[in-house]
């Protein structure tokens, strides 16, 4: 009587379990493709934005730097012959100098702080399709 030869168990995958694949990984590299310039641009505008704050902020900075060095009454806004902020900006698509308004206790707009209050708003501007920027306040006191 012949013996029957045994057999062995095939190992591997079939056609259609490596065309399921196939077409799984190319939907998912799709979706990677076309979201790539979302995440780009997004980042871009991220970018600038900080690069907005940061410019508001070393403005703030120096607006009380020249108030504890120089004194209360040598804080001058964008009004001014020389403002204090100029040449701070100019990077990212922002204008060279933020805009500092000057506002005394009366709610009228000054060139310097000389009344006992004195509130500082700070704006930067870009052209382009960034988002704008909310407005930096300070309220600067003279004591």
């Amino acid at each position: 009587m012949p013996t029957r030869a045994k057999r062995r168990p095939v190992h591997g995958f079939t056609l259609m379990e490596l065309v399921v694949v196939i077409v799984l990984l190319g939907t998912v590299a799709a979706v990677v493709l076309r979201l790539q310039p979302q995440l780009f641009s997004a980042q871009a505008i991220g970018r600038d934005t900080l690069s907005g704050l940061e410019i508001q902020r070393a403005c703030a900075e120096r607006l009380l730097s020249v108030r504890r060095v120089q004194g209360y009454g040598a804080v001058q806004g964008s009004a001014a012959a020389t403002p204090t902020c100029d040449g701070l900006g100019g990077v990212a698509g922002f204008a060279a100098n933020p805009t500092v308004l000057l506002v005394d206790a009366n709610a009228t707009a000054v060139n310097s702080c000389s009344s006992a209050t004195c509130t500082a708003t700070i704006t930067v501007s870009k052209t382009g399709s960034a988002a704008t920027l909310p407005p930096l306040t300070l309220q600067l006191s003279q004591y």
